[in-house]
């Protein structure tokens, strides 16, 4: 990643645990899970990695667990809670984690290349029109960014000329 793409990746992850120390803590209503339910509808977002299903606002113990060691993790302390926020780097996406309880829970998945994708195959390098045909027309767009809401979570498709940056899985704001 160059210099560019690392400010960009840290303004992001900036904002979002801006995001996350705004957030009440009763606005985190979510569980984890192991391997997704494709018969149920969906009531929330979720990013797969080597079949462990990730869920914000989940226990991030066993997410973690399941992941195995990170390449590489950042903390400092929280601005919203007793304990430290962190960021775990894996291949090909960051799993950022918040004190809540007495426990790690995950606030964010920040996918950063184009090794990984979404479990409706989107990916860094994917185009608007492939976003929209896995994802439909219901989300709002600003600055290149598009933001679908589904329940208490929020998939964020970032964009330069109409192609993905980065997608990020995040707790959605509280309206």
């Amino acid at each position: 990643m160059n210099g560019n793409g690392m400010k960009k990746t840290a303004a992001i992850l900036a904002a979002a645990m801006a995001m996350a120390c705004a957030s009440p803590a009763y606005a985190f209503p979510f569980g984890w899970g192991k391997k997704a339910e494709s018969t149920a509808e969906k009531t929330e977002y979720a990013f797969i990695y080597q079949e462990t299903e990730i869920k914000v606002d989940g226990e991030a113990a066993p997410v973690l667990k399941a992941l195995g060691t990170p390449v590489k993790t950042f903390e400092q302390d929280s601005c919203a809670y007793q304990g430290k926020d962190k960021i775990y780097t894996y291949p090909g996406f960051e799993l950022g984690v918040y004190p809540l309880g007495g426990m790690d829970r995950i606030s964010s998945v920040y996918i950063i290349d184009d090794t990984v994708s979404t479990p409706e195959g989107i990916k860094c390098g994917s185009t608007v029109e492939d976003v929209i045909k896995a994802y439909g027309k219901g989300y709002e767009e600003q600055f290149g960014v598009y933001r679908y809401v589904l329940g208490n979570s929020e998939l964020s498709i970032y964009t330069t000329n109409k192609v993905v940056d980065a997608i990020e899985y995040q707790i959605a704001p509280v309206k």
